[in-house]
């Protein structure tokens, strides 16, 4: 399983994952970007100068996703407190194979009736989820040190509402193949290691 960050720690643990993506408004070093625009037409705007060999995560409203599930560029609608994913917008992420992801840190961050309102909104995004087969990753979605969480730490917190992990790691794992493993094509098809050997030796 890979966790997809806000940040690039100083010291990395050893936390159970498979590796990190680290999403960040300017890239550093190869992982993501993250795209955030008010509107949707700020998004169009911005999604014009990114580059195409990067995932590329989505933050902003309710307009901003549902946007942003129709943009070819756009492979994963990033959690934050303040997003909400209606009905349509879940269902079109599906059609279009656009990932959802299903952050932990802002449940860290809040409190009281502002958690309790996050908890159902999860069970509303989780039975769409599950109704509509729409891609999804959980992860940290961790923006500091404090946030981080072990892998069986996620993964329990979401499979306790629901959640089907194991398709939550497919689906992570065929996000990040699909940009950083030269033997990946598509879902079922990679290229063979014997085979590209072949290949190279003829040409």
């Amino acid at each position: 399983m890979y966790d997809f960050l806000r940040f690039i720690p100083q010291n990395l643990m050893d936390l159970g994952f498979k590796s990190y993506v680290f999403m960040l408004e300017k890239p550093e070093i190869c992982g993501g970007v993250v795209v955030k625009a008010e509107n949707p037409d700020e998004l169009r705007r911005k999604l014009r100068k990114v580059r195409r060999d990067v995932i590329v995560g989505v933050v902003g409203n309710e307009a901003v996703c549902r946007e942003a599930v129709m943009r070819r560029k756009v492979d994963l609608i990033l959690d934050s407190e303040k997003r909400q994913l209606d009905y349509a917008t879940l269902k079109l992420a599906a059609e279009k194979d656009v990932a959802v992801e299903l952050g932990l840190a802002k449940f860290i961050k809040s409190r009281g009736f502002s958690r309790m309102q996050l908890f159902e909104r999860l069970y509303d995004e989780i039975r769409v989820i599950k109704k509509f087969n729409v891609p999804f990753v959980v992860t940290t979605a961790a923006e500091n040190e404090y946030e981080m969480r072990t892998r069986k730490q996620v993964e329990n917190f979401f499979s306790f509402f629901g959640c089907d992990i194991v398709r939550a790691r497919q689906y992570a794992t065929r996000l990040v193949r699909r940009y950083y493993d030269s033997h990946f094509i598509m879902d079922g098809f990679e290229i063979e290691a014997e085979l590209e050997a072949d290949v190279k030796k003829k040409d």
